[in-house]
């Protein structure tokens, strides 16, 4: 069997790391998981434990959920084209982590699986590949990104995305407490076909038409408004792409 998946499994630990070096570990479910039991002397661990405490540090109440699901879903694991087994897997959309288990048994702990760029997991409805990218503030990220239009012109992604706002104690006994708050949102980004970077998609329609080629611009305004096409929109956005593609 080729030695062809360097995957890591993080055990997340309150405050402690454990780094030692890294070697390539043996592909397919049980290579992954006799490695992760220390079964396997080509690989060393990075140790950490998972933060099943982390809402600890939350007040009272908590709204909302930082998981895409809050139960594990079963599905495959590929490591380019090549599948790797069937996982039962989480998204933490908060932490841009994936949390991986090899059964839905309650008792199992689950870990973390290392991010590594030729990783494919297919949970829902898309295909989560880790991915670098440009977010709105400009700044270089790394995270879960989900390829939705793939064209000779340009590339679409999707981003799924949870804000935390931390909850304030009432003031008074006449008000109550604000909980602290998980907030769902979804974001999109372009990559221009040539161009070695990932970039965040504004979704108002000026930006939008900004980002791309100049002598497309005019072409893409009159399309957006025959077509009533409604960029908040995903189905939308995925049609004005396949055509700006085939422009």
């Amino acid at each position: 069997m080729k030695n062809i998946l360097l995957i890591v499994l993080l055990f997340f630990t309150l405050n402690i790391i454990q780094s030692q070096n890294l070697s390539t570990a043996p592909a397919g479910e049980a290579g992954l998981f006799g490695a992760a039991q220390g079964g396997s002397p080509m690989l060393n661990l990075v140790m950490m434990e998972l933060r099943t405490n982390s809402n600890n540090r939350y007040i009272g109440e908590t709204v909302g959920s930082p998981y895409s699901t809050e139960n594990f879903i079963k599905t495959k694991i590929f490591y380019g084209d090549e599948p790797q087994g069937d996982f039962y897997v989480r998204y933490n959309a908060l932490n841009s982590t994936i949390e991986i288990k090899k059964s839905n048994l309650p008792d199992e702990e689950s870990k973390s699986l290392y991010p590594d760029k030729k990783i494919k997991i297919k949970y829902l409805n898309k295909e989560l590949r880790f991915t670098t990218y440009i977010n709105k503030k400009k700044e270089t990220k790394n995270g879960y990104l989900s390829q939705i239009v793939d064209g000779p012109k340009y590339k679409l992604y999707h981003r799924l995305a949870v804000k935390y706002s931390e909850g304030k104690p009432a003031i008074n006994s006449m008000v109550a407490d604000i909980p602290s708050r998980f907030a769902h949102f979804e974001e999109y980004y372009y990559q221009k076909i040539g161009v070695d970077r990932i970039d965040y998609l504004p979704q108002k329609k000026g930006g939008f038409i900004k980002q791309f080629d100049k002598e497309l611009r005019e072409s893409i305004k009159i399309y957006l408004k025959e077509e009533n096409i409604n960029l908040d929109n995903e189905e939308d956005l995925i049609t004005a792409f396949n055509h700006i593609n085939s422009m």
